[in-house]
């Protein structure tokens, strides 16, 4: 205490010293080391707590963004203006050739899958279902998705009159592979398109929709039943960073503004072409969010408490301070440095551990069982889950908890103004 007060005398006879504060906060940290650890010790459960189940968190989003975009719609897609609005048949994307050329020309794009999404009734024998016929380039569709791995039996059409069926359509019009079946629709200008198709595969995505109600072709002869010629209703896009594909979005509709003038063309991020998935994603996580909060509040009441006790049992210290001239904003200096060391010890061993951990399970990820695996592999998921580094993970908590400290230790420390020195002086310690 004296040793303290002599320097705070002397100090006070000369300008302020900022490092003055910061070695005598250092050493009265340990005055008491057992609360100091304490105090530490939960900061860094509550830093590593956050920091480790954010990067869960985004690692299991960036694995359902994966397999959404990768199995069918692409990381971002071009389609006409009014084909966005109304989603008529005769919407088209016309020079779709050119239009393909234009888009892979881009240094971020890595493939373009151009596809026609036409509407007719699939008959064979007396059975009848409607159903959608994709027009699609085979080869291109292997380079952008992944759907072809949900290929059941047969092979992916390849030539003019061959077939692939979602598995519930084909049990509904009971058919098998080498069967034929009859599609009836209408083309572009009103007439009738016909096609004789011929079952090469069969595939199961386990999504209803699709299953029952898709059937995929060859691209060309779609657009020539339909009376389309070189067009398309959608240009499926796999870019080199799904993450960045905003980015990619912007810059590649202004590629397509100056390359194609006259273009309907408009492109759409993922989150565009899926909302659902995009709003299951934000409302999770801000459920996550509110969660990591309370943890951080909760914790953060056990540093008021600390900083609180800590100006209590100092009163007769501080009023000494008081009586020798120093100002009371040294002294709330003081507790803020204390706090500000306690944060940075917790936060170093949170953010170690945390770190730890995460660059681990990024490796070995996490085993979810073997029911959970089997589940996952029906749906051509990971068996396992990984974490993901993100800077928001590591920074988030970390931050909060910063400012979390201070204004608890502000709001202890309060009490100083209030002191009266020589009361407080004669407080027992």
């Amino acid at each position: 205490m004296n040793e303290l007060a002599a320097s705070y005398s002397s100090a006070a006879a000369r300008p302020a010293l900022p490092m003055l504060n910061v070695r005598i906060a250092w050493r009265n940290l340990w005055r008491n080391p057992r609360r100091t650890w304490l105090t530490a010790s939960g900061i860094a459960f509550a830093i590593m707590l956050v920091v480790f189940s954010m990067a869960m968190q985004l690692g299991q989003y960036e694995m359902m963004m994966d397999n959404a975009t990768s199995m069918l719609s692409g990381h971002l897609q071009v389609q006409s203006r009014d084909f966005v609005e109304t989603e008529r048949f005769e919407d088209t994307l016309p020079g779709a050739m050119e239009l393909v050329r234009l888009v892979e020309s881009w240094p971020s794009v890595l493939s373009v899958a151009p596809r026609v999404e036409a509407f007719g009734l699939a008959s064979a024998g007396e059975r009848s279902f409607a159903a959608m016929v994709v027009g699609v380039d085979i080869e291109a569709e292997s380079r952008t998705v992944r759907f072809l791995d949900f290929i059941q039996s047969g092979h992916a059409p390849q030539g003019p009159g061959e077939a692939m069926l979602g598995s519930v359509l084909a049990r509904n019009l009971g058919v098998g592979l080498g069967d034929e079946v009859v599609i009836l629709g209408m083309g572009k200008k009103g007439g009738m398109a016909a096609m004789l198709l011929e079952v090469v595969g069969l595939f199961t995505s386990h999504q209803l929709e699709l299953d029952r109600g898709v059937l995929w072709t060859p691209l060309a002869s779609v657009q020539e039943a339909f009376g389309l010629g070189d067009e398309v209703h959608t240009l499926a896009i796999r870019t080199n960073d799904l993450a960045s594909s905003a980015d990619t979005q912007l810059a590649l509709a202004d590629h397509l503004a100056q390359g194609a003038p006259d273009s309907p063309a408009l492109v759409h991020n993922w989150d565009e072409v899926m909302p659902e998935l995009h709003q299951s994603i934000e409302i999770d996580k801000l459920g996550g969010d509110l969660f990591f909060y309370i943890v951080e509040i909760l914790v953060l009441f056990s540093v008021v408490n600390t900083f609180i006790m800590t100006v209590f049992e100092r009163t007769r210290e501080f009023g000494m301070l008081l009586s020798i001239g120093t100002r009371p904003w040294r002294i709330v200096a003081l507790v803020q440095w204390e706090a500000l060391f306690i944060w940075a010890v917790g936060a170093a061993i949170g953010v170690g551990i945390a770190a730890l951990l995460v660059f681990w399970l990024a490796e070995v990820g996490i085993y979810m069982g073997e029911q959970l695996s089997e589940f996952a592999a029906q749906f051509y998921l990971p068996e396992r889950l990984f974490p993901a580094f993100s800077i928001e993970a590591f920074t988030n908590a970390p931050l909060v908890m910063l400012v979390g400290t201070q204004l608890a230790a502000l709001v202890s420390s309060v009490r100083v103004r209030r002191m009266r020195p020589v009361e407080a002086s004669r407080a027992a310690e």
